[in-house]
């Protein structure tokens, strides 16, 4: 049986105010094609680089992360290639001594089973030019000549397309969550290229590269069609050639690009303009000491401290401004001041309207910009223990929570400025149930016949006719004493 074999490259920009070799900006915004360069991004002959401390920083701080071992010595390479997007005729990199090395992460399967894929090494280059195709003219934009760019190469441990794209997803969030890199993946802050090979034998096949990958979804559809289309070769007969691909998201396919290189090729010799590297041990304890809650790290803590489900954890996990609003709000529920623990139901109520309807609120406000601008922790957390002391319904809380949004008001206004109390009076509920009955005759003999669902029909009449100002459970008793 053909088994893949995948390794990832992954390269990341790391978010500094100025460029790696010099004091150019580094503004991945920047529209204006060739405004943030000089005579060294430019390679004009006698320019001299100098190395940028903050991006030296942001890439320790991402082999931290990612469990790499933090080289005290370290240098920079010169690789050469001619390219359009290479003024100089070669780039400034890493070869045999890279800052970080030997590093893993764990990524969680769709089944339930975590994963260990190995990280072979992280190393520090330049980014190149742009190159901008306009008709059968192209262009180059050096905007982004001499960006700091990391390279993260995996160990070949990934064999299927999921492992890949969650490696990548989780690795997007620690850049993230540490403000390493923007890695959007649609600007170009983060390009994954894989690495595939099929074989029977323990041996790797031969190794295709592919290119191009600016999505998730690119690197999962790129890996699948590249699986296909080895192992119709290799069961045909064939030979797959040693290549790269690059892969055409419109039509969902890879199509050859060119033969592979190896790395001699590339004649790496140490850049003479660049002094080594002497990072010491207590510097490495200052940068790792800048690590913030890691991604795993804060699914273990929600999961042991508010027993969320797994779905709700991973929202948070992906929206890191939410989930440290879900904690204020939390933090000023009336049982988290008195005993710092909740009933599970006041965290999964608080949970569940962050989740649902807070979100959809949002998400339809292009203008958004901090939620905590909108509605404050405290009067969340009041709205929270409204509806758990039966003071509104459900409905009537979705009203509120959208008026708060609004009108940065609190709920307890919003319910006696809007009318929205709750109908207490047992007469007046009564005659309510009353009406509903004598309308939904049909229901009631259902019910009665042992069709539950009836029950739960003539209980949503209940609270549309009083427009959600009685208690479902208030509804329910009603309704079973009147019939």
């Amino acid at each position: 049986m053909l088994k893949p074999t995948i390794g990832l490259e992954i390269h990341i920009e790391a978010k500094t105010n100025s460029k790696m070799f010099c004091s150019c900006k580094n503004d991945p915004e920047e529209k204006e094609p060739n405004k943030n360069i000089c005579p060294v991004c430019l390679g004009h002959p006698g320019a001299l680089p100098t190395i940028n401390r903050s991006a030296i920083e942001k890439i320790i701080l991402a082999g931290l992360a990612l469990n790499c071992e933090i080289k005290n010595y370290s240098r920079f390479d010169r690789k050469s290639y001619f390219y359009p997007d290479l003024p100089k005729g070669y780039q400034i990199s890493q070869f045999d001594f890279p800052i970080c090395k030997d590093g893993y992460l764990d990524v969680h399967l769709d089944d339930g089973t975590i994963k260990r894929i190995r990280i072979n090494r992280i190393h520090m280059e330049e980014d190149t030019a742009r190159l901008v195709h306009e008709g059968p003219s192209t262009l180059v934009d050096f905007n982004r000549s001499s960006v700091p760019l990391m390279e993260l190469v995996t160990e070949p441990d990934i064999n299927s397309a999921e492992e890949a794209k969650k490696f990548a997803q989780e690795l997007q969030l620690i850049l993230k969550y540490n403000d390493i890199s923007g890695a959007n993946m649609e600007k170009g802050q983060m390009r994954c290229e894989v690495n595939i090979s099929l074989s029977d034998t323990e041996k790797l096949g031969t190794k295709v590269e592919v290119k191009n990958l600016n999505s998730f979804k690119a690197v999962e559809k790129s890996i699948e069609y590249e699986i296909k289309r080895q192992k119709e070769i290799i069961e045909k007969g064939g030979k797959v050639k040693q290549e790269t691909r690059g892969w055409y998201d419109d039509k969902q396919i890879t199509m050859d690009q060119r033969e592979k290189e190896d790395a001699f090729e590339y004649r790496y010799f140490p850049d003479p303009d660049l002094p080594p590297l002497n990072i010491s041990d207590e510097e490495i304890e200052k940068i790792k000491k800048r690590l913030v809650e890691l991604p795993e790290q804060k699914r273990k803590r929600f999961k042991e401290e508010y027993n969320l489900d797994d779905k709700s954890i991973e929202f948070y996990i992906n929206e890191p401004s939410l989930a440290d609003y879900f904690e204020k709000v939390i933090s000023e529920l009336d049982c988290w001041k008195k005993h710092k623990n909740c009933e599970k139901d006041s965290i999964k109520v608080c949970s569940n309207y962050i989740v649902t309807d807070l979100q959809a609120i949002i998400k339809n406000d292009p203008n958004f910009t901090s939620i905590d601008e909108r509605i404050t922790p405290e009067n969340f957390a009041e709205l929270v223990s409204m509806l758990e002391n039966n003071e509104i319904s459900s409905n009537i809380a979705k009203i509120i929570l959208l008026e708060m949004y609004k009108t940065k008001g609190d709920p307890s206004n919003i319910l006696k400025e809007k009318g929205l109390s709750q109908i207490t009076d047992d007469s007046e509920i009564e005659s309510i149930v009353k009406s509903v009955i004598e309308e939904n005759t049909k229901a009631v003999s259902d019910y009665k016949a042992g069709k539950t669902n009836s029950f739960m029909f003539l209980v949503g009449q209940v609270m549309a006719k009083s427009k959600g100002k009685i208690t479902p459970q208030k509804a329910e008793e009603i309704i079973k004493k009147l019939i």
